[in-house]
């Protein structure tokens, strides 16, 4: 799914740029540009960081070997 539709940024970039330790939406857009346009999908990068930020770190390790 495209987050961030003005530079085709998917959900799978996000979580891998979260998942690599941007803690902040401003962190996401410096890494991967998603946000720096428009803004529209800021909120969503927000909730994703959230989100991201409360799954364990064994949980994450699983995901990754599926």
């Amino acid at each position: 799914m495209y987050v961030c539709v003005c530079r085709a940024v998917t959900d799978v970039r996000v979580n891998a740029v979260i998942d690599a330790g941007a803690q902040t939406v401003d962190a996401v857009t410096a890494a991967c540009g998603a946000g720096s346009d428009c803004g529209a999908c800021r909120e969503k990068i927000g909730e994703m960081v959230a989100e991201r930020a409360l799954v364990p770190a064994a949980a994450l390790v699983r995901e990754r070997a599926a």
